[in-house]
């Protein structure tokens, strides 16, 4: 998830442990320690698919955790004794708690984490949450916010924030569920299904139904009714990042031939990439000078939406291909 909600996830880890409440210095520090999985944002120093190939790599590694926890606790420095009070190091296991909170908030969403990293690079996703939930971070950020005006409340502030999360988390579980159900009900047949969470609702789903040698996709909102956070963005900002929503008895399907229906890839740059980074990779043009794909994860072929991570292959006789961000920024593929 986002920087600001890991952040949060840290203070109300601290301000919800029993006993007497953590000095103001090792609070700052399990925030710090819930947001470091995050450190392999360095990787970008080296290129932007090095950071992509690793990002949610061996720092979001639950093989790794203990690893993490055993240095991270020795680098912290001893405690000194002042006026004669009994300091106290942040416990080792707290420190393991505030990665751990990382890696699931990671989990719970598309993208994937390598939690098996690095003897595996498969990558783990619960799809609940869009990787950007106001709603969800506010669960977090309002009790704490309280809990800044009635510290002497910080610990009740902060339970109450972890069943607001909570709370959220299992509404998430429930539409999940009930997406996957309906993509099921209106597809019978496929392969597989999934609903990927869309911006602004825990409603707000995009339904996937996977086929031998293409993917069938539609979008819903369960819940009509209920705007979520989508008041709080223009609405030029809400169609660039969302398809057009329908209603569960009105579903229209869009269908996509897959990658691995195309043949004749294997020798071309990229290819073995982008099927391991895509989920549900699929052809959105071809020509004789280029190939692109997307990944239906991130809103490729949606009308009017702009969707990261695709990749373009530019044939030739030297074929090269990049992977394509947004607004246009390319990195270079092997």
């Amino acid at each position: 998830m986002d920087p600001l909600t890991h952040a949060i996830s840290g203070s109300v880890l601290a301000r919800a442990l029993p006993g007497r409440p953590l000095p103001v210095s090792q609070v700052i520090l399990l925030v710090l320690f819930t947001m470091a999985p995050d450190a392999d944002f360095a990787l970008k120093f080296i290129s932007d698919t090095t950071y992509l190939q690793y990002h949610r790599g061996v720092t979001h590694s639950l093989l790794m955790l203990p690893l993490w926890t055993w240095l991270i606790y020795s680098l912290l420095p001893a405690p000194r004794a002042v006026f004669d009070t009994k300091p106290s190091r942040l416990p080792a296991w707290l420190i393991a708690a505030a990665i751990a909170l990382h890696i699931f908030l990671d989990l719970i969403t598309s993208f994937g984490t390598m939690l098996l990293a690095p003897f595996s690079d498969w990558r783990a996703a619960l799809d609940l949450l869009f990787i950007i939930d106001p709603l969800f971070t506010a669960c977090l950020l309002l009790p704490m916010l309280a809990a800044a005006v009635r510290p002497q409340h910080a610990r009740a502030c902060a339970l109450s924030a972890l069943l607001l999360a909570g709370g959220y988390l299992g509404l998430s579980v429930s539409a999940h569920d009930k997406a996957v159900e309906l993509a099921r009900s209106e597809r019978p047949g496929a392969q597989g299904y999934a609903a990927l969470p869309l911006p602004f609702s825990p409603f707000h789903w995009q339904l996937v139904a996977t086929w031998p040698d293409h993917y069938t996709r539609s979008a819903v909102n369960l819940k009509p009714g209920f705007a979520g956070s989508a008041p709080l963005f223009p609405q030029s900002f809400i169609d660039k990042h969302m398809p057009p929503l329908q209603t569960a008895d009105h579903l229209q399907w869009q269908r996509l031939p897959s990658m691995q229906a195309v043949a004749g890839l294997d020798s071309l740059p990229g290819v073995a990439f982008y099927r391991w980074f895509a989920r549900f990779p699929v052809l959105l043009g071809r020509d004789d000078r280029h190939i692109v794909f997307g990944d239906l994860r991130f809103g490729a072929g949606m009308d009017g939406a702009e969707s990261p991570f695709m990749m373009q292959i530019d044939l030739g006789d030297t074929p090269s291909a990049w992977l394509i961000w947004r607004e246009g920024k390319r990195s270079a593929l092997p």
